[in-house]
């Protein structure tokens, strides 16, 4: 997929939940690629100092697929499921504004 659109999480989970986070986040992904104009693949990262922050993020093929998702009516009880596992939690979308590259 190349696309310039992406969607970034910003969890700070609970301490002494972060497996069940990460299954928690799996099942999300699952959800979002049974929708119409699923993302790309989607990667979830763990801090080596501090395990109960993790950063997600995915390419999607357009803004309006990441509208579309938010839009379906499952969407706040999916992600509602991740974020009360976390004591913050910022999902939001992004543009590629510059990359660098050899």
């Amino acid at each position: 997929m190349d696309s310039d659109i992406y969607t970034l999480g910003v969890w700070k989970v609970k301490p002494g939940q972060e497996q069940a986070f990460i299954a928690t986040w799996k099942r999300l992904g699952a959800f979002f690629y049974s929708l119409p104009g699923p993302p790309g693949p989607g990667t979830l990262i763990q801090s080596l100092e501090d395990p109960t922050q993790f950063y997600s993020f995915g390419p999607w093929r357009s803004l309006e697929d990441i509208q579309a998702m938010r839009a379906d009516p499952r969407t706040p009880d999916q992600i509602g499921k991740l974020m009360a596992l976390c004591d913050e939690a910022k999902p939001d979308a992004f543009r590629v504004v510059a990359q660098v590259s050899e």
